[in-house]
């Protein structure tokens, strides 16, 4: 077996490359005078894209000078609502480019930028005129000031920094930050494995969150891993710095037996790999505010990100039984590294089958359980009984053992509808079998069936029904190659299911259940259609109530859909009302290469404005706007991953919360005004705040992050009174009665 340190050397590899970049480029500066703290860094995992450059502070504050790290000439400035917010870009001797967002203003005194942005305005009739060119550049030496730190686009104040190899290619601008506070290694906060198939089993469970604890100087699991079949592993990471701030990490590699089945090391990339943020982090365990960072330790099609060239990764190998190690090595925003090392034990699960012994009076069964593991396969084997759909230990009574299993009777089961058997090797569930009870098969209802889309498996699944439902015992799958049988198994506590692989899925034409006790001529046919999305085809998908249009490179591989009601409870959202259901694409969090346009129909009777598409955060607990074009064919929007969607009418009426400075105060002739304002629905726009002084309205900006909009009148008040009159109107049309007041100005 390979050491692990040499995984270490391949990071070290990457950071080197990092830092090899610092000799070529030692003319660059700090883009502040403030010493560099940082916020956020490259690479950061962002609901839809990666974070193109680093965060660094300015400790709450706006209007800090900001410099040209290098010479260079400014070509491009930016001015938008949200975003970047105003950015300036830079083009150096070298070639490369650097950025500077989310500014205030830009330098006018010396390099008339805000002239600039004058004009573009008036020229494109615009407030937010987006892209301006300048023809021709203006050149600026290094360290020269050519803005002012603020807090436009989206977040709070922060200077967003950028050093791009090319106009579509960021790179890691480490570099330059000289001078960073040294920050403690990161921390892998557990390990995450999920079962990439119904048989399988991790810790007992389809999916297994493992917390690791320190030990010497790696991080060990805090308790023995069991696996009975193929997984995905994934590992949840943080890095701090000594303020707390939360950060993403650039690298990590993973180590199977030795041998190397994953590296990322993230030191550049391009735009058009944003969607592969799902493929390098898992999406439902990835957030902002609070940060959380999920990695996944193995490549997924379509992964480009950090792929190595010198050693290649090898495949994930099919595990034997037996014991196994997985290495984790994880590299720090600043390059400190640590390491996690994880032994997991591989079962081969046994396959027990169920006999009817003997039915001695109503209610009441005896049955053999034949263990079906090799002798010497698993030592400390044990088996717990329960009712099918509950999990509370059903007795065995009258044991007999025999070579490999054993006999019981059992009773009190006369309104159960099966029996299952969960088989333990010390103390940890490694198969789960389920007999079910005879019955009138022909008058019993067919529980619902649910497609689980997976990776390389699709599960369907038979959830709890009525009481006189009944779970098959197996699918039957008809297609082009023959006939197929895949078996169901008890996975929750009633939900059984069988996992088939996707190829079988997608040539499967008619899908029909079976019972053990039931005649071949009674098999019921399934109404499910299978569907699997192939990277280079269109796909149509109407089910659930919407309809969902994929283009040719939707996908990044060949990828199984499905798509769901979703009936659990969904907090409220005051002023939101929903039109048809909520529909869950599946698999759920899973990226798209190419957006996909979603189309809901249009309700009759509702005002069209106030219709949008909404997600749902099941972290955050609330209602995403994502809006939506009106048409006589219903309602649309596009998306870039597979989520939990719902058509909502937003009739809730925005709130203004008050205003500064308040209306007992004495102005001066040159007032800045604050109106803070709340909506719970689509929110509002850049200009969905309106204020008049006088009947005349001021130009007031809307900022999301403070909930407030911000404005200043255009030529000086005269001394004595004036009327002030503000308003609401949110994206959906509803607007607020005119709050109206006096103040004085001296």
């Amino acid at each position: 077996m390979h050491s692990p340190r040499l995984a270490f050397g391949l990071l070290l590899i990457g950071a080197a490359v990092l830092v090899g970049a610092s000799h070529s480029a030692s003319s660059y500066r700090l883009p502040l005078d403030v010493p560099p703290v940082l916020v956020a860094s490259f690479a950061e995992y962002r609901p839809d894209h990666l974070h193109p450059g680093v965060d660094l502070s300015t400790s709450g504050a706006t209007g800090l000078p900001v410099f040209a790290v290098a010479e260079g000439e400014i070509y491009r400035l930016k001015v938008e609502w949200r975003g970047y917010g105003r950015a300036v870009y830079v083009r150096h001797r070298d070639g490369r480019i650097s950025v500077y967002a989310h500014l205030e203003r830009f330098e006018e005194a010396k390099l008339g930028l805000e002239s600039r942005v004058a004009e573009a305005r008036r020229t494109g009739h615009a407030r937010y005129p987006g892209d301006i060119y300048l023809d021709p550049p203006v050149k600026v030496k290094g360290g020269q000031l050519i803005a002012f730190s603020g807090e436009s686009g989206a977040g709070l104040p922060h200077l967003h920094f950028e050093m791009r190899d090319g106009e579509q290619h960021p790179a890691d601008p480490s570099f330059i930050l000289r001078g960073l506070a040294p920050a403690p290694p990161p921390r892998p906060e557990a390990l995450v494995l999920l079962a990439e198939k119904a048989g399988t089993l991790v810790q007992g469970s389809l999916s297994a969150e493992i917390p690791l604890k320190r030990d010497n100087n790696r991080y060990v699991p805090s308790r023995a891993i069991v696996v009975t079949g193929s997984f995905v592993p994934e590992v949840r990471v943080v890095a701090e710095d000594s303020s707390g701030h939360r950060l993403g990490i650039p690298g990590l590699s993973a180590r199977l037996d030795g041998k190397l089945v994953y590296r990322a090391f993230v030191k550049e990339f391009s735009f058009d790999q944003y969607p592969q943020v799902g493929l390098l982090l898992d999406h439902s365990r990835s957030r902002l505010s609070p940060s959380e960072f999920t990695y996944r330790l193995k490549r997924l099609p379509g992964n480009t990100l950090g792929l190595p060239s010198n050693p290649p990764e090898t495949p994930w190998p099919s595990l034997s039984p037996g014991r196994h190690q997985l290495d984790i090595q994880m590299a720090g925003p600043q390059h400190s590294l640590i390491e996690a090392s994880i032994p997991f034990e591989m079962v081969a699960p046994p396959r027990p089958a169920w006999k009817e012994a003997s039915r001695p009076a109503s209610g009441s069964y005896r049955l053999s359980l034949d263990f079906g593991a090799p002798a010497g396969h698993l030592s400390n084997l044990q088996v717990v009984y329960s009712a099918f759909g509950s999990s509370t230990p059903l007795a065995c009574e009258s044991r007999q053992s025999f070579a490999g299993g054993e006999t019981c009777s059992f009773s009190g089961l006369e309104r159960s509808r099966g029996i299952s058997a969960t088989l333990l090797a010390n103390g940890v569930p490694v198969a789960r079998s389920t007999h079910m009870l005879p019955s009138a098969v022909k008058e019993a209802s067919l529980p619902p069936l649910r497609v689980v889309p997976g990776i390389d498996y699709v599960d369907v699944e038979a959830l709890p029904s009525r009481p006189d439902g009944r779970a098959p015992s197996r699918l039957v799958l008809q297609g082009k190659d023959g006939e197929s049988l895949e078996e169901f198994s008890e996975i929750a506590a009633g939900v059984v299911a069988a996992s088939i692989p996707i190829e079988r899925w997608a040539s499967t034409t008619r899908i029909e259940t079976e019972w053990d006790d039931q005649d071949p001529s009674e098999r019921r046919k399934v109404d499910l259609t299978p569907r699997v999305a192939r990277p280079s085809e269109t796909l149509r998908l109407e089910d659930c109530g919407l309809s969902v249009d994929f283009p040719a490179g939707a996908f990044f591989a060949a990828t199984p859909l499905a798509c769901e009601p979703y009936e659990e409870d969904l907090p409220e959202t005051k002023g939101l009302s929903l039109h048809g259901p909520i529909v869950r694409l599946l698999p759920s969090g899973t990226p798209l290469a190419r957006k996909a346009t979603i189309t809901f129909p249009r309700p009759e009777g509702v005002p069209p404005q106030r219709l949008a598409i909404y997600r749902f955060d099941f972290q955050g607990k609330e209602w995403i706007y994502l809006g939506g074009e009106t048409s006589a064919s219903g309602v649309s929007t596009t998306v870039g991953r597979l989520d939990t969607f719902a058509l909502l009418e937003d009739h809730s009426t925005p709130e203004i919360l008050g205003m500064e400075p308040p209306s007992t105060a004495v102005l001066s002739r040159t007032p800045r005004f604050v109106v803070r304002v709340r909506d719970s629905g689509s929110g509002l726009s850049y200009d969905g705040l309106h204020l008049a002084v006088d009947g005349v309205e001021l130009e007031m900006e809307f900022d999301p992050d403070r909930e407030w909009s911000v404005g200043t009148v255009n030529a000086p008040l005269s001394p004595g009174s004036h009327i002030l009159s503000a308003w609401a109107e949110d994206r959906s049309g509803n607007r607020t009665p005119a709050a109206d007041s006096t103040v004085q100005v001296r």
